[in-house]
């Protein structure tokens, strides 16, 4: 049995075995009370007032002009509002005037090569000029790795995840997706988009163009990422800079921001991004080959890998971290993959500001060891409620546990949850622990 499997057969967060009876029905929030600083409606959208939860995630739906977006999960639904406002912004771009005579005179020739590169990369790259070549020869390993996944995209699979080994992580309900969605050319901007977006030239300024707006240039919001396309290609090849174009733009709907993470998802090209990552997670003993999957893997975006490699090289002296890699790897949505990203940011956070940890474990989810021996657990969850789930799990880890436990919550739990783990001698702490330089997590 391969480590993947091994480690999904003993996940502490299924069994069949019930420790306790009375369990909650997961309740229906009203995000009048839940979304604090943020109006339920305004011009562009207007949030549901029902807010279902699933036992950890809650789930936020928002109707726009656009069509009805999903939040699942801690930070999502600022997220989502700033990719509406972005949307909102796009579209005044693409109605003005100075932009349309821009976009008719030159954006079809430079939106045909990118098709050109989608139907024959390899003869593509061998015309092009010098210095395309001398790039890719500095990020060699990018290129390779995003001509694989392009040749996956192509061939409607993407690799990482091996259906008999996913894991039951939380986050995994609400959007389960056999792969990307969009037309083939929108998948290669964004699946290959280290390799493609970068002989076209064009990409410095769709991250720029996405940093001005405060979005994520990876994105998984298939919209989103159609119009940061869109507009890029008529600017760059209409010779419209990124000041010309957010001048178009009400003032309301620009909402940049900026932290350290951040700078470094959109001021860094996607295959030096993608080489640090690889060349990060080498570096702390990550084989090769689980690099390799990671970096192809379809439910991670180049910024939640940067994360993920990020949180993993603050936690400098910790035992176990190339070792939480299969567990990493074995997501089946991109919901569990965000709850991993967050766990190990939560982690990096306590290590770096409240005290140090000596190892990280793999047990159902990371576990982390403090100095002292007590088991840490992060729970980057909106409502924490008293289900069997949660019920086995603290019950297995409590027996597996040499210390005591300690968990941190960063949404709410609900009293019966609190009440029935401080039964069992755990420390409960209702606390933000996902800080606001995780970018692609807010």
């Amino acid at each position: 049995m391969n480590l993947i499997k091994a480690i999904s057969v003993t996940l502490l967060f299924v069994s069949n075995v019930a420790h306790g009876a009375e369990y909650e029905e997961p309740p229906v929030l009203g995000a009048q009370n839940t979304v604090q600083d943020v109006p339920l409606s305004t011009e562009i959208y207007s949030i549901e007032e029902q807010v279902p939860t699933d036992g950890f995630m809650a789930t936020y739906r928002i109707e726009t002009q656009f069509g009805q977006f999903l939040a699942l999960g801690p930070g999502m639904l600022q997220a989502r509002l700033t990719e509406i406002r972005a949307l909102a912004a796009l579209d005044h771009i693409q109605n003005d005037q100075q932009f349309i005579d821009a976009a008719e005179e030159t954006a079809g020739e430079t939106f045909e090569n990118l098709r050109q590169f989608a139907k024959q990369p390899k003869e593509t790259l061998k015309g092009v000029p010098e210095g395309i070549g001398r790039f890719f020869k500095r990020t060699g390993r990018s290129a390779k790795t995003g001509l694989q996944k392009l040749g996956d995209v192509r061939e409607g699979n993407l690799p990482g995840v091996d259906p008999e080994s996913v894991s039951n992580l939380p986050g995994g309900s609400a959007d389960q997706q056999a792969g990307p969605q969009g037309s083939f050319t929108e998948n290669v901007a964004r699946a290959g988009g280290d390799v493609a977006v970068n002989i076209l030239g064009f990409d410095k300024q769709r991250r720029r163009l996405a940093k001005e707006l405060g979005v994520d240039p990876y994105t998984t919001n298939q919209l989103l990422a159609a119009r940061l396309d869109e507009v890029t290609w008529a600017a760059f090849a209409g010779g419209l800079g990124i000041n010309v174009l957010t001048s178009l733009v009400p003032g309301g709907l620009i909402l940049s921001s900026s932290s350290r993470l951040s700078d470094w998802v959109w001021d860094t090209a996607p295959g030096d991004l993608r080489v640090q990552v690889g060349e990060t997670l080498l570096s702390i003993g990550v084989p090769r080959d689980q690099v390799d999957r990671f970096l192809r893997h379809s439910y991670y975006t180049l910024s939640m890998q940067a994360v993920v490699a990020d949180s993993l090289r603050s936690l400098e002296g910790v035992q176990g971290r190339a070792e939480t890699l299969p567990l990493i790897l074995s997501v089946g949505s991109e919901g569990q993959a965000r709850f991993l990203v967050q766990t190990l940011d939560m982690f990096r956070t306590y290590h770096m500001i409240k005290e140090p940890l000596s190892q990280l474990q793999v047990q159902g989810t990371i576990i982390g060891i403090g100095s002292n021996g007590i088991s840490v657990v992060m729970a980057p969850v909106d409502y924490l409620s008293w289900t069997e789930t949660l019920d086995t799990f603290s019950a297995n880890l409590t027996e597996v546990s040499e210390g005591s436990v300690a968990l941190y919550v960063s949404g709410e739990i609900s009293s019966s949850a609190k009440d029935n783990l401080i039964s069992r001698d755990w420390i409960v702490e209702e606390t933000g622990l996902i800080t606001p330089d995780a970018f692609p997590l807010r």
